[in-house]
């Protein structure tokens, strides 16, 4: 095959790529590196000239995204040829073929109702670290049926579960995304002729962010790609961030190590300028396990990463905001900057401020603190507290879970508009068709009137937020209902915002606040839904919801010890490429800011910062620093069968 015209702005490390042809080979694709170009380059080239290429993508939006680069760039001949998709979908579209008719679950209530109908003993947390586990042992290859329990009754009660929960599932006909990838895998172990099949329907794979795919997705990679070797993995170790979700960092790195793979260095940064490149790659020195390649900016000049320490979240918070206008009124537009953060949490003080600042922002999903379940539920149990309506009183009717049924709610309702009444005035006298429902209604109701009386008893809104934290039991349910610990830390959350609160002094105050923010957030997302475009505003993001962007400015907050390396985390190395991610969005200015105090507690600037060559932006406190304590990582080889 011949170099196709118009390449001539490729660099030689992504033209050798890009014109890559026959076997295995390895693209070590680096921030800012041309990565997407080099992969849509060498799908249009290669099915241009008849090859069968098949493209995965990590998310649907990188799909659409790439399908949108290459249909200019193939002739309608050729589209033919090309399949790009997710590998969840692919793996979907498989199994349809092959006859599968189970319908996949999407609603997050019925896979909940299924797993706590099919325990027939508590287990330890409750439902959603079951689950939780459950996606986890599936990301790593394990079934219920391969599942060997431990022995112990706790463990043989995890196993039980499972095994009712997958067979409810299949008695409805039902399955869940992380069983696409194993329902496909096991299909084609056990029948050849299965894989022979879809094996032959391409000539060529080409994966994209290959660092965060788990085991068992690079295992139907590799059998696809077991007869003709054409197997392109794209990706970044430097920028592997799933771990907890079962990512497997070291596949790619084997599969590129191997004799017969051809490895690719994407090593120049089109993105950041020199200064910030030079601080990035400085935080991934402490990564004892790194297989170090080197990042080399194009760009020339820049600004030196400035480093901030503020008193606490609320002080960083209008520091930031007002550095914004300052800069907006110079000429910058607002949407050439984001704010980034570790946590979730982090997200409170800039939204309430940047509201009352009038500094127009975009959250993300990982980015919108007020439209956290905890948070919002709170939110409804203050403005009850106020004005006693029935509308917020039946949005926390099971917040935190009650288990009432969905139809509680409306019966309630009901009964209040034919006797001319609220159901707060109602709720003494009215009988549920069930014990079980009414004993529930009467604790809430009990639970209820204690809060609202400590709530008028309060000096500021954030022991108002403490009132209902503790007496309707929102912690205990969080700690038993906790989602993601790694990622969500959704009691932090609550500090977070009960130390916010504690500056206004009124409940009211607090609420109107907060309103604001919302009222702002939401007609920014109607003027984007309404201009189907970009609109001019900062974005709001965590490391996780940022990767894969860039802006012109980017404000690294809350850079200290517990947020960034995370308390709860067990891997400082992942965490590290947590700060990579984030330092490596901004393109022209990087400011990280540590805080000295988060929720009431004294913090120290992360250790990450240790060493780094970074102008003081303000007179900082002496940082205590914490030495790395890095642990060597064992190896496993998982290849499959691909060389053989």
């Amino acid at each position: 095959m011949s170099s196709p015209p118009g390449w001539s702005s490729l660099n030689e490390e992504q033209r050798a790529a890009a014109l890559h042809d026959i076997g295995p080979a390895a693209v070590f694709a680096g921030p800012g590196s041309g990565k997407t170009r080099v992969v849509t380059m060498r799908a249009a080239r290669l099915a241009e000239m008849g090859a069968r290429v098949l493209v995965t993508t990590f998310t649907n939006d990188a799909t659409l995204e790439m399908r949108g680069r290459l249909a200019p760039m193939v002739p309608k001949d050729a589209t033919k040829r090309l399949t790009i998709s997710t590998l969840h979908a692919f793996c979907l579209s498989l199994l349809k073929m092959e006859g599968e008719k189970r319908t996949v679950l999407t609603d997050t209530s019925q896979i909940r109702g299924l797993a706590e109908a099919a325990q027939s003993s508590d287990l330890e947390g409750g439902t959603s670290p079951f689950l939780n586990r459950v996606s986890f042992l599936k990301s790593s290859g394990e079934s219920a049926k391969s599942y060997v329990a431990e022995n112990n009754a706790e463990d043989r009660a995890f196993k039980s579960t499972w095994l009712a929960f997958e067979k409810s599932k299949l008695e409805r006909g039902l399955l869940e995304f992380d069983d696409l990838i194993l329902e496909t895998l096991a299909l084609l172990k056990s029948s050849s002729d299965v894989l022979t099949r879809h094996a032959s329907r391409f000539t060529h794979l080409l994966v994209d962010e290959a660092q965060d795919m788990n085991k068992p997705q690079f295992a139907i990679i590799l059998a696809l790609g077991k007869v003709h070797h054409n197997v392109m993995m794209v990706g970044d170790p430097d920028q592997s961030l799933y771990s907890f979700r079962g990512a497997d960092i070291d596949t790619f790195r084997f599969f590129a190590r191997h004799s017969s793979t051809r490895r690719f260095l994407l090593r120049n940064n089109y993105r950041s300028v020199p200064p910030i490149v030079a601080m990035a790659t400085g935080l991934l020195k402490g990564d004892e396990t790194r297989e170090e390649i080197v990042s080399i900016p194009t760009r020339k000049g820049g600004e030196q990463v400035t480093w901030k320490v503020f008193a606490d979240a609320d002080t960083e918070a209008v520091a930031t905001g007002e550095e914004l206008i300052k800069l907006h009124n110079q000429g910058m537009k607002w949407s050439n900057a984001a704010v980034l953060f570790r946590v979730n949490a982090q997200a409170e003080a800039i939204q309430r401020h940047f509201a009352a600042l009038e500094i127009p922002f975009i959250a993300n999903q990982s980015g919108d603190f007020y439209s956290r379940k905890e948070i919002a539920g709170i939110l409804s149990y203050l403005e009850f507290s106020q004005s006693l309506a029935d509308e917020w009183l039946l949005s926390f009717l099971n917040l935190p879970n009650r288990k009432l049924k969905k139809t509680v709610g409306a019966e309630l309702g009901r009964v209040a508009a034919l006797r001319g009444r609220s159901i707060w005035h109602l709720l003494p006298e009215y009988i549920a068709p069930d014990y079980k429902t009414s004993a529930t209604l009467n604790r809430m109701r009990e639970d209820l009137i204690v809060a609202m009386d400590d709530i008028s008893k309060a000096d500021n809104a954030g022991k108002a937020v403490r009132a209902i934290r503790h007496t309707m039991g929102f912690d205990n349910w969080l700690r038993q209902d906790e989602i993601n610990a790694k990622d969500n830390d959704r009691i932090q959350n609550l500090d977070q915002m009960e130390e916010a609160a504690s500056h206004y002094k009124t409940v009211q105050s607090y609420l109107d606040a907060i309103r604001k923010v919302r009222e702002e957030s939401e007609r920014r997302k109607q003027e984007m839904k309404r201009k189907r475009t970009e609109i001019d505003a900062v974005t709001l993001a965590t490391g996780h919801g940022a990767k894969g962007l860039e802006w012109r400015r980017v404000y690294a907050i809350g850079w200290s010890e517990g947020l960034l390396p995370h308390r709860k985390s067990e891997d400082e190395a992942e965490e590290r490429r947590v700060a990579y991610v984030i330092a490596t969005r901004a393109m022209d200015h990087l400011t990280i800011s540590s805080l000295q105090n988060w929720n009431l507690s004294t913090v120290s600037p992360s250790r990450f910062l240790t060493g780094l060559n970074l102008i003081l932006g303000v007179d900082p406190v002496e940082p205590n620093i914490i030495e790395p304590n890095l642990k060597g990582a064992d190896e496993e080889h998982y290849l499959g069968e691909i060389f053989t």
